[in-house]
Order: structure tokens, then C-alpha cells, then sequence
């Protein structure tokens, strides 16, 4: 499909798609300070670096990867260390990219956008903030500014801020300037700064595949009617797949930054680059995950028959510090123990439903069925009780929700001077046979081959 007629059909497609740091086991730290200080000190002892290294060294085939880091100058400070201190420094061929070109704990981030058309970077408001960033550096944006940002609103354009409608700027960008850096790695992967990848599945299963074919393979999602892999999750492309991008986008570049002005995402102009290139996207669900554990429907399954609960983990998104420093902590536990790698049913069975409670307050399990607006937490117990199949529930007021999905959800601070505050409850011994169940549906290898 032209460029032109992408615009014309998907042109307004409606997809929507701390401080201090944990420092754990990793020869080189990286801490917080103030704003603007950071500090990187080999200080961890040696039983942590041997740890490490044994660790590094499970992960075969890392040197067949290029690992490509897209950030932002707003989140830095807040996403870079949890990668800097787990996997990230065993891969020998990495990129970090960012709207801003500095220097961060001893490793150079560099500038994504500074090869885009002049003109457009100087008219358009979409570099609006970009400019004002190179004229003005890290000091441009204030903390509190950067904050407000966090409860901006989802348009039909994605998140209304500044830093957002920068982002979908930078996909094509990093893939040609990562491309040219490594041009002989066999797998380009696309991550974000709150991406958490499980490494030893993850390159296990590319193993799998033939990295001297094109692909395009990633957690499909829809705009319109065409399918794209959603950044968050990772995106993998090995190399005869890029180069082919590199060398499609050079045949249009005027083209495709008129795409990109008219869209929002910019993981779909990449798929539409890839496939004017003529490489359709391999999908990669269930092993690559856009969300984070703690909010999963484990029981979800694809038009094929494929149960999340069942498949290898590869991937989550959204993922706080303490996620994954806690997940890494995990992996590496188990890859020393086990011989099969964590499904994502062992995650939630190891990580996610120990923390499941009879009740937790300040807390939203995502309890979707209004039951009764006129209720107390017991009688809201009582009445996911009374329902086969209910499994948690909560209790937003006097609103009473229930859910015959096992989630844990996300902590909901009560708002100051707000009378409104929600808890949670879970069926524990119901959720135990849920888990049960669904294991007893498993067989088979825990991995889609493209």
C-alpha cells in the first residue's frame, strides 16, 4: 500500500494504544544524586561481579544482537538505571538514543533526530520541544513539568505532550543509525527504557529462526486494518530486514515524514516502511507482552489457540524500577535452576499471585462487573463468593466490583482531600485452581516460530 493512500485510510485511526535507585548485583552502579548529577562507581563486590558474569555468560547468542535503546531526555534519569544495572551491559553492540545528546553515567546518548530534514525541524511544531531542548539543554523542562506530563490525556494522536509527539519522530532514525553502526548484526531489537526482556528466552527462541531471511516480528496490534509490532514489547528485525528498511526509506524520505506527520505512532510508520520494503510483520504474541504481569489477562488466547499462560516470556512493558530489578532477580534464579525458561504462568505463579491478598486497600485489581452500589468490602466478598467463577473483586466507595479474571492490578493512592479510595480482595483458593486449570492446558513447545 502507497504512501498516499495510507493517509488517506488511516489518517485518525483511533489506537491508544525514584529519586532513588535499587542497585543490585551489578559490577557497574549507577545511583541517583540530584537532577542533572549522576554518578556510576565500580563498587560492587566480588561475589556480585561473578554473579554477573555467570549470568552474561547464559546468555548465548548476544553478540549476534544489536540492541537498540529509544529514550527521551524527560525520562532518563528514571528509566536508564534499572537497565544500566541488570542486562543491558552484558550485549557487546548497543545504541542508546534520545532528543538530546549527553553524557549519562559514563555512556554517551546520542541524538536521534539530528539527521532529520533541517526545515522540518526548524518549522514544524511537532520539534517545538526539540528546539527548544538543543537551544536550552536539560534545564529547559522543569521536574514538575515533566510530571504534569504522567496525567496528560490520550487523544486520537496519542499522549498530548511534548515528548510524545517527539517520539514516533525517532523509530526510522535509530533503525539507520544502528543499522550503520553494526551493519553485520544479525537481530536489530527495538526496546524502551521501561521494557523488560527476558534475555535467555528471548535469544533462545530467535535461535529458532533464520536470521538470513527478512523479519519483522513483534506483539502485533491493529491500526485500521493493518497490523504493526508495538514498540513497547521489543521489535525485532534481522538484518536482510534491515537493510531493506534502510534502503526503502532512502527511495522517499519527503514521503514518509509526511506519513509520520499525519499519524501519531511511530512503531506504525516503521511497519509501513517495512512493508513498502515488502516484509510483513511476524507476530509475535504470546511470547512478547506490551503490559506488565501485575494487569494480564492469563487466560487470554489468539485466533490460533495460543494461551498466554502457557507460552515462554519474552517480554513486558510499562515495567517500573522495582519490577525490574525484582524480575531480573528472579530470571537469574531460575536460568541457574531450571533447565525450561519461565512461561508466563510461572511469572505469574512465582511473582504475581504471592502478592495477591484477602484484601489490600489503596489498591485497584482492575474488577471490571459492577455488582452493587451500595456495599460494604464484606458484602462485596460475599457476593464474588456467591458466583462460581469469580475470582477478585473491589470496592471503589460503596461500588462493588467483581472479575472472573485473576489480576493484580496497580496501587490507587487515595487523593488528598478525596473521599474516594478503592481496595481489593481475591478468592485466594479460587485463584489457586485457576492456575491449576489453566496449567493443565498446556502442552507442546512454549514458543510460535515465524
Amino acid at each position: 500500500m502507497g504512501i498516499s493512500r495510507r493517509l488517506i485510510t488511516y489518517i485518525g485511526g483511533l489506537v491508544l494504544l525514584v529519586g532513588a535507585f535499587h542497585v543490585l548485583h551489578q559490577s557497574r552502579r549507577v545511583s541517583f544524586v540530584t537532577e542533572g548529577s549522576l554518578t556510576a562507581s565500580p563498587s560492587a563486590s566480588v561475589n556480585e561481579e561473578g554473579y554477573r558474569e555467570n549470568h552474561c555468560a547464559s546468555l548465548g547468542g548476544f553478540e549476534d544482537v544489536f540492541i537498540i535503546v529509544r529514550t527521551g531526555s524527560n525520562e532518563v534519569y528514571k528509566k536508564l538505571p534499572p537497565l544500566l544495572n541488570t542486562t543491558l551491559p552484558c550485549f557487546r553492540h548497543y545504541g542508546i538514543w534520545s532528543d538530546l545528546e549527553e553524557e549519562f553515567a559514563g555512556l554517551h546518548i546520542a541524538d536521534a533526530l539530528d539527521e532529520i530534514d533541517p526545515s522540518l525541524v526548524e518549522q514544524h511544531s511537532d520539534f517545538e520541544y526539540y528546539r527548544y531542548l538543543q537551544e536550552h539543554g536539560r534545564g529547559a523542562v522543569s521536574s514538575d513539568e515533566v510530571a504534569g506530563w504522567t496525567d496528560a490525556p490520550n487523544t486520537k494522536w496519542g499522549r498530548d505532550t511534548p515528548a510524545w509527539k517527539l517520539d514516533k519522530w525517532k523509530f526510522i532514525p535509530v533503525a539507520k543509525k544502528a543499522y550503520r553502526k553494526n551493519p553485520t548484526s544479525k537481530w536489530y531489537i527495538f526496546i524502551e527504557g521501561d521494557t523488560y526482556v527476558l534475555w535467555a528466552s528471548l535469544l533462545a527462541w530467535l535461535s529458532d529462526i533464520d536470521a538470513s531471511q527478512p523479519y519483522y516480528i513483534g506483539r502485533q496490534m491493529n491500526l485500521g486494518a493493518e497490523l504493526f509490532a508495538y514498540g513497547g514489547a521489543g521489535i525485532i528485525i534481522s538484518n536482510p530486514a534491515m537493510e531493506l528498511l534502510v534502503e526503502q526509506h532512502t527511495t522517499d524520505p519527503d514521503g514518509y515524514n509526511e506519513l509520520t506527520i499525519n499519524q501519531w505512532a511511530g512503531d506504525f510508520i516503521l511497519s509501513a516502511v517495512m512493508s513498502d520494503a515488502g516484509v510483513d510483520l511476524s507476530p509475535a504474541w504470546p511470547t512478547l507482552e506490551g503490559e506488565m504481569p501485575s494487569t494480564l489477562d492469563l487466560k487470554s488466547m489468539s485466533s490460533k489457540g495460543h494461551r498466554l499462560w502457557c507460552y515462554y516470556a519474552g517480554s513486558y512493558h510499562h515495567m517500573t524500577a522495582d519490577d525490574i530489578y525484582s524480575y531480573y532477580d528472579f530470571e537469574r534464579k531460575w536460568t541457574s535452576e531450571k533447565t525450561e525458561f519461565p512461561r508466563h504462568g510461572d511469572i505469574f505463579r512465582e511473582l504475581v499471585f504471592p502478592r495477591m491478598k484477602d484484601r489490600i486497600p489503596d489498591w485497584d485489581n482492575l474488577s471490571a462487573d459492577v455488582q452493587s452500589e451500595n456495599a460494604t468490602f464484606e458484602e462485596c466478598r460475599e457476593l464474588c463468593e456467591s458466583q462460581d467463577g469469580c475470582l477478585q473483586f473491589s470496592l471503589t466507595m460503596s461500588t462493588c466490583k467483581t472479575s472472573s479474571s485473576a489480576k493484580l492490578g496497580t496501587e490507587q493512592l487515595q487523593v488528598q482531600g478525596s473521599d474516594e479510595r478503592v481496595d481489593s480482595g481475591w478468592i485466594l483458593q479460587r485463584v489457586e485452581s485457576f492456575m491449576e486449570d489453566l496449567e493443565a492446558t498446556c502442552s507442546g513447545k512454549g514458543w510460535i516460530i515465524p
